[in-house]
């Protein structure tokens, strides 16, 4: 198959069957273009292939596995992020084969391509004594800090991605007091409703009074900015940024908050490790988080577990040392030994 075949099969998934027939968002679909577009800097640089030389020929389970090495070794990408693009050109193939049956081998030969071993981190999850200060930082004097509250609220007590919060509309959200929850849209367009406390719907009661007046229309976003008199939807930047200036007024009189920049997910860990510890199975929490597999919710188990280790072992600092045993004549120390 020739270089404009292999650009039809990419311009045909990215535009068409990522959008339409699986619908997935376009963060998401970014994210699959950042994988072929390093799949074709790889080729460049270690085959020295052009654009207009570059065919299916060039890809087998060899060149995906070199793929996967530089981009750890050489682009110095975690794991995780090397294995996202590996599972992307997989998904890419997967498509190909299907469209062309001449692919399918090729297809099957990648498919038995290793991801990268990712180590297993505890969550970077935020004290509850952080989480609360963070909070309380914005303040409630001004229709920004009433704002930026409510934002910061929901992320942790829903436990949402930033994008999750940023693609609410009205018609998501119910601040009915003891029923109170909201829809959230994640990965692969799937919807999960949550609960919320009877707390944050206070809040989002007073943010919609000030910043949607009157009956708002059902599918405005929730949050949004405004830009020449018009209202524009925020970005993830706008959340990064008013969560770091917040906890910037927090450090200083929260030691708990780390000196490193705030990232959201941070809260949403927070949420997690919360929730297992009042005792919320695991399944439940996967659902709350909206997990595809158990797996990925078990890491929060792992690090609870973590804690409770260095827990046990800081208290074993501060015991006094037992007398030795091992010490006395060379006959004594074989004797307890059991060796005479």
């Amino acid at each position: 198959m020739t270089s404009d075949d292999f650009f039809r099969l990419v311009r045909a998934w990215l535009t068409v069957h990522l959008p339409r027939a699986r619908r997935l968002s376009p963060h998401t679909i970014r994210s699959y273009k950042t994988a072929l577009n390093a799949l074709l800097a790889y080729l460049r640089e270690t085959r020295h292939l052009e654009l207009a030389e570059i065919t299916f020929d060039a890809i087998n389970r060899a060149t995906i596995t070199g793929f996967t090495t530089w981009l750890l070794e050489t682009k110095n990408l975690a794991p995780s992020s090397a294995n996202q693009r590996l599972a992307a050109i997989k998904s890419f193939l997967s498509y190909c084969a299907g469209e062309e049956p001449a692919l399918v081998a090729i297809w099957l030969d990648v498919k038995q391509a290793r991801p990268a071993r990712a180590p297993a981190h505890a969550p970077d999850a935020l004290t509850m004594t952080a989480v609360d200060a963070l909070i309380r930082a914005p303040g409630q004097h001004t229709s920004r800090g009433l704002r930026d509250t409510t934002i910061i609220l929901l992320i942790f007590d829903a436990a949402a991605r930033v994008q999750e919060v940023l693609d609410l509309t009205r018609a998501d959200i119910d601040t009915t007091p003891g029923r109170g929850r909201v829809t959230l849209t994640g990965k692969g367009r799937k919807s999960r409703t949550v609960p919320i406390m009877d707390k944050t719907g206070r809040h989002l009661d007073q943010y919609l009074s000030a910043f949607h007046p009157g009956i708002p229309e059902p599918d405005a976003l929730l949050f949004y900015t405004i830009r020449s008199g018009q209202h524009q939807p925020m970005s993830q930047d706008n959340i990064s940024y008013l969560l770091n200036k917040h906890a910037t007024v927090a450090r200083e009189h929260c030691p708990d908050l780390p000196e490193r920049r705030i990232h959201a997910h941070q809260l949403r860990h927070a949420r997690a490790m919360q929730m297992l510890r009042a005792g919320v199975p695991l399944p439940h929490i996967k659902e709350f988080l909206g997990h595809a597999k158990i797996t990925t919710t078990s890491i929060y188990a792992s690090a609870d577990n973590q804690m409770v280790r260095e827990a046990i072992q800081k208290a074993a600092s501060t015991t006094p040392d037992l007398a030795p045993i091992w010490k006395g004549s060379d006959d004594l120390i074989l004797q307890l030994a059991g060796l005479k």
